[in-house]
């Protein structure tokens, strides 16, 4: 046993070069196939946490055209006909549960000596609850604070935190816009939501204030709609496109107004990360291949350069199959190293890449066992056609010859 351990280990490494090179392809393959499925399995638990910030029961009126790219809802163009009036009527149809006004714009909010960039949207009282957004501190808009068009705002997680650190925000002041705000709520870490939008980088304000005050328009851009139930859903979106047509006077095949659900941000999100992981497990699957063709030319050309100690052990009494086992031992040995040490690189990028790009960390049990099995069959293949020539080689000429 020993004799055939020192066999084994001393013919592998001999060559130290040659056995690094063989275990490269196997070592991207493993870790790359590992990676993919960790991100693939990440990004579904992902989408559902997202799903729930936007909700599946409810969907969203944009002003002018819209599409789905990536999984975010991009604003194509920008029209100025949606207003308040709609969003009352849309109130009055069967199966709206709630709804909301909405008007978003950029601005800057100053407090503390900190002056930050970003996102404003005009709400209601309604808004809170429709997008699931849970409070840290502080309370919701009242109905009378949107109709008196109060200067009360809702700060986003990282608004908080960057203006006023550790301590209480509510009751102090901010400028949004040079305008005194005063805080009387801070929403919890909500993180990125299905429309592809950071909804702690933001802050909420009456949509009558952001109208009037901040931006001084008269429409909207957008209304959010919660249906009663996910299965009214698409029959409550049909009464709502057939209203705007209607109230608008336009052409259905060119509306000013885009409809998104958050069905249709999952599905495009989904579909981008699968052809993400086909195309990245294709050519993780093409690392094993190439791999497997390298041990299999390794193993070819030791079998070349060590004819004369099989041809010795072949004639000292050694039988056809133990030559036979070397060979495929040692094929089998290097692929599994490789594939072992694939597994260990995938599982420690995985522990650093999945928190570095904001996903949950996972890591299935299912891609470790597939890789796992493939090291295996791939060793087993790359060593079969080196380990049958070893046992075709005829002593009697190699001694002769030597």
């Amino acid at each position: 046993m020993k004799l055939k351990l020192k066999l084994l280990f001393g013919a592998l490494l001999h060559k130290k070069l040659r056995l690094l090179l063989s275990l490269i392809g196997i070592i991207i393959g493993v870790s790359a196939l590992l990676i993919m499925n960790s991100f693939g399995e990440s990004a579904k638990v992902k989408t559902l946490a997202e799903i729930e910030t936007f909700g599946p029961d409810l969907f969203m009126v944009i002003s002018g055209s819209a599409r789905v790219m990536a999984g975010r809802a991009m604003q194509t163009e920008q029209m100025t006909t949606l207003k308040v009036e709609d969003a009352q009527a849309i109130r009055n149809l069967p199966g709206v549960k709630n709804i909301s006004p909405v008007y978003t714009g950029q601005t800057v909010v100053r407090g503390e000596g900190v002056n930050l960039i970003t996102t404003v949207n005009g709400v209601n009282e309604e808004y809170v609850a429709m997008r699931n957004y849970p409070l840290l501190e502080g309370r919701n808009f009242s109905r009378e604070e949107i109709q008196t068009l109060s200067k009360v705002v809702i700060l986003g997680y990282k608004i908080k935190s960057q203006v006023f650190g550790e301590k209480s925000a509510v009751g102090e002041k901010v400028l949004v816009s040079k305008l005194p705000f005063t805080v009387i709520g801070v929403l919890a870490p909500i993180g990125v939501d299905a429309s592809g939008q950071d909804q702690d980088d933001q802050v909420l304000v009456p949509y009558t204030t952001a109208m009037s005050a901040l931006f001084n328009v008269d429409y909207l851009t957008g209304i959010f709609i919660k249906a009663e139930s996910t299965s009214t859903l698409p029959y409550l979106v049909k009464q709502v496109e057939e209203l705007l047509i209607k109230r608008h006077k336009v052409d259905p095949k060119r509306k000013d107004f885009s409809i998104l659900k958050a069905e249709d941000l999952v599905q495009a999100k989904e579909q981008t990360t699968r052809t993400f992981s086909s195309l990245v497990a294709s050519v993780s699957i093409l690392c094993l291949i190439v791999g497997a063709l390298g041990v299999a030319g390794i193993m070819t050309l030791s079998v070349n350069e060590r004819t004369k100690e099989i041809g010795l052990r072949l004639a000292l009494g050694a039988q056809r199959r133990d030559i036979f086992m070397q060979f495929l031992i040692e094929s089998l040995f290097i692929t599994l190293a490789g594939g072992l040490i694939g597994i260990l690189l995938g599982l420690i990028l995985v522990f650093i890449l999945l928190p570095a790009f904001n996903y949950p960390l996972i890591v299935p049990v299912k891609p470790v066992l597939v890789s796992s099995f493939l090291t295996i069959i791939i060793g087993l293949f790359a060593g079969v056609y080196p380990a049958y020539r070893a046992t075709k080689i005829d002593p009697a000429i190699l001694l002769k010859s030597g």
